[in-house]
This record gives structure tokens, sequence and C-alpha cells, in this order.
């Protein structure tokens, strides 16, 4: 069962004989890092993904998702294995401490997600898109919307999305319809129909925070008219605590 993933020795020989990851100890950022550091958790990553993940792949297949009162349920399976997996602050590990990160060199991040992925792409996409939603969030939101999603989401606590396809508009993205109108409140209403959105719904996390791509009023054609919303499968308050079930069908 090993042998099914990434071989030890190919992930080491990219990681220091072809890249020489060592060096990244020379930068400040990573000063407090070293070799020794880096292969410990390369070697945890391995050593869950084939004790904890690579188990899934049959079972998951076995099951699979069911729907019930309008909620996905993933198999019971993948909820230990998922729990330990946000434990182990896997999710955000190359991203800075002060956001919920490890810190650790993006190169070293790719070798373990090799494993990770390796080992069950389908479970390895709950932590994905927490990533690229929290880190959307990080570099475009706004100090508001950082202090209620961004730990929560990238600790994996929340789950993330990216809300795009559409039945008319998947590459063709700038044939995007969905809209969005202001409210005097200064939210928006958002209209339209999306397909395809990967873990889009399930019942791994308490809440997802849906990062949807939609057209103002007014907005130019083609993708320069399209923006970005966050728009919560379950209300968030001023406080972080879960509010009523947002109008999402």
């Amino acid at each position: 069962m090993a042998q099914s993933i990434a071989d030890r020795r190919d992930v080491d020989f990219v990681l220091y004989e072809q890249l020489e990851a060592e060096n990244l100890v020379k930068l400040d950022r990573y000063k407090e890092l070293n070799k020794k550091m880096f292969d410990m958790v390369v070697t945890e990553a391995r050593n869950f993904a084939i004790k904890e993940i690579l188990p899934l792949n049959e079972e998951g297949d076995k099951i699979g998702l069911t729907f019930e009162n309008n909620q996905v349920i993933v198999p019971e399976c993948f909820h230990r294995p998922f729990k330990l997996f946000r434990e182990g602050e896997w999710i955000a590990m190359n991203e800075d401490p002060e956001v919920g990160g490890q810190g650790f060199p993006h190169l070293i991040t790719q070798a373990c997600m090799e494993y990770i992925m390796g080992a069950d792409f389908s479970f390895s996409a709950f932590g994905m898109v927490c990533h690229g939603a929290a880190k959307m969030i990080e570099l475009f939101g706004t100090e508001k919307q950082k202090a209620l999603f961004l730990k929560k989401v990238y600790s994996g606590e929340w789950g993330g999305s990216m809300v795009l396809t559409e039945p008319e508009a998947g590459s063709d993205v700038g044939a995007l319809t969905t809209s969005a109108v202001k409210n005097s409140d200064g939210t928006y209403s958002i209209s339209g129909n999306k397909i395809f959105i990967t873990c889009g719904e399930h019942n791994m996390q308490d809440n997802i925070i849906h990062p949807v791509l939609a057209r103002i009023e007014g907005a130019p054609a083609g993708t320069k008219g399209i923006s970005i919303f966050i728009v919560p499968k379950i209300w968030v308050n001023a406080d972080g605590s879960l509010g009523e079930p947002n109008d999402i069908v």
C-alpha cells in the first residue's frame, strides 16, 4: 500500500538534489527552520497519508455521497481523518502563523501535499478549497472580513469553495450571467445558477464560505466585469458566532 503513493527517495531527490530546499533556511523568513524540520514534516505527511487517507479510496467509492434533507452527506469514514488533518494544521502550513499557518516554505508544503493528494484526491479537495478561499480573503478582503473568516477557514473549522461554473459558462468564465444587486445596507442580493462546485455542499464542517463570481449592475461584459462576493452557507454574526442559514438553494 505504501508504494501506491510517491516514493520518498523521489521526493527527497526533487527537494534537495534538484531544488536545494535546504538553502531556504538562509532567508530571514525561514531562519528558525532547518533541514531536519523539513524532513520531519514530510515524513509525518507520508505516514498520515498512508495510515489515515489511503484507505479512504476504496471505502469512499463503495459508500459514495448521499443527499438527505437538502444536505450532502459525506461517508462517515472521511470525518475522523479530516478532523486529524485539521488538528495537524496541514491546510495552511505555508502561511504566516499570525493568520493560522505554520510558516513552512511553499516548496515543503507541496512535498507534503504530494502525499495527501496522492493518497486520496477527493479527500484533499476539502483542504484545498479552504486554503484557496482563505487566501483570497487574506489578499483582497477587508479587515472586517479577515477578522470574521480568515482563521476559521485556514484552520478548516469552516469550509471553502469557489463558485464559478454555470450551465453556459465554465472555461469561458466571462460568459457568466449571475447578477449581484446592491441593497440599501451595503450587502448584495445575488441571483443565478451555479453547477459543478467542488465541496459546495457537505456535512464535514459547520459552515462553508463561498466565494461567488457574479456581475454587478452596469459592469462591462467579459471577465473585466466580474466581481467576487463572500457568501456564507450560514450567516456569521458580528461576534463570529453562527446565525441563521443563508438562502442558498
